[in-house]
């Protein structure tokens, strides 16, 4: 099998192309999962009454539903019930008007919620319970203790989970392509299509993503090595 430069080169400019359908499909989702996220972990390690309960039965089980099995469910739901939420509440537009991306940031950014939770609250959980009590003891509320005392040592132990977790994001924008939204994957093999260099376009996709995933771990690493400072300031 010879490799073709050319449509290898073709298809890396096509993938690039949609890069950022990428972006919005991998950062939307991580910052309503770090948001929602990270208030579920403390809801379940703070042990808030009801909501803990409620919170560690839907993420067990949400857990346990595969990605593609999710989002066509979405897809199936917002097409048939779309037109008439939208006649209900008086919107203009139809079902065509709405990109479809949205579809995929909803199903990847209830993924990211229980993912980046688990990982905040394992995170969490590795605080000694004695950090708790010497912020009452100096006079500190139970909010101003976990932002000023316990958040600032959670960080440094939850970034590298997190960044596992962003990774596993990158990686499972791809199956939105199962509901017609052109993305890295989708956008490198446009070209296949007419010139049949399927393998060109994969290996093109492939790299598309392994410099994406290398720029976030480097990224971690800075983020991580001024954990300290950012403690500081919190403490200032």
């Amino acid at each position: 099998m010879d490799f073709n430069i050319n449509n290898f080169a073709e298809s890396f400019i096509y993938g690039m192309k949609y890069f950022p359908n990428t972006l919005r499909l991998v950062f939307i989702p991580l910052s309503v999962g770090l948001i929602l996220g990270t208030v579920a972990a403390l809801i379940r390690v703070y042990k808030v009454p009801v909501l803990s309960k409620i919170l560690a039965f839907v993420i067990t089980v949400y857990q346990g539903v595969p990605i593609i099995v999710a989002l066509m469910i979405y897809n199936l739901i917002f097409m048939m019930k779309y037109n008439d939420l939208a006649a209900f509440l008086h919107l203009k537009g139809t079902i065509a008007d709405v990109d479809q991306i949205w579809i995929g940031i909803f199903a990847l950014s209830l993924t990211a919620i229980c993912s980046v939770s688990e990982a905040i609250r394992g995170a969490l959980l590795s605080i000694d319970k004695g950090q708790d009590e010497a912020g009452y003891s100096v006079g500190l509320t139970k909010i101003q203790t976990i932002y000023r005392i316990i958040l600032p040592q959670m960080i440094p132990v939850a970034i590298p989970m997190l960044t596992n977790h962003v990774i596993g994001l990158i990686k499972a924008s791809s199956v939105v392509m199962a509901i017609g939204i052109i993305e890295i994957v989708a956008g490198a093999t446009i070209p296949s299509s007419r010139t049949y260099s399927f393998f060109e376009g994969y290996v093109a996709a492939a790299l598309i993503y392994w410099i994406f995933t290398v720029m976030i771990e480097y990224l971690a690493k800075i983020l991580k090595k001024h954990t300290g400072r950012f403690r500081r300031n919190l403490y200032d």
